[in-house]
């Protein structure tokens, strides 16, 4: 005789699957009605449950999945690229604000983000 334990490890399958085989009666077993070892099982009917499992595919198929914790894994949406706003710099060279000087904390627009971080121009002394 085998207990449910013994024969858990024996087939190995989870503890979960082993009280649903014996509760739905896929094994011949004898119900002791305790909390500890509730399920004895005679050794030829183990033998001949595993050789079945292990030559007959379609066995137990209905239960593929059943007994598992993983959800099937569902596809992750890529998230679309966010665009943070471009951060205020001192001195930005792209500002096109006239009060825009090199300590004004005025954000680069995106068409001047190449040359952000350069000093403003100076003004010509020409004229």
């Amino acid at each position: 005789m085998l207990t449910g334990s013994q024969l858990r490890q024996y087939l190995h399958i989870s503890t979960r699957k082993l009280k649903y085989l014996m509760d739905h009666d896929y094994i011949p077993h004898e119900d002791t009605g305790q909390a500890t070892y509730r399920y004895r099982v005679r050794w030829e009917d183990a033998v001949a449950f595993k050789q079945r499992m292990d030559t007959d595919p379609s066995f137990l198929s209905e239960l593929v999945g059943m007994f598992n914790t993983h959800c099937p894994a569902k596809p992750k949406p890529k998230p679309e690229p966010v665009l943070k706003p471009t951060q205020k710099t001192v001195g930005c060279s792209r500002s096109g604000s006239p009060s825009a000087g090199p300590m004004s904390r005025t954000p680069c627009p995106p068409s001047g983000l190449r040359n952000c971080w350069a000093a403003p121009p100076r003004p010509s002394t020409a004229g």
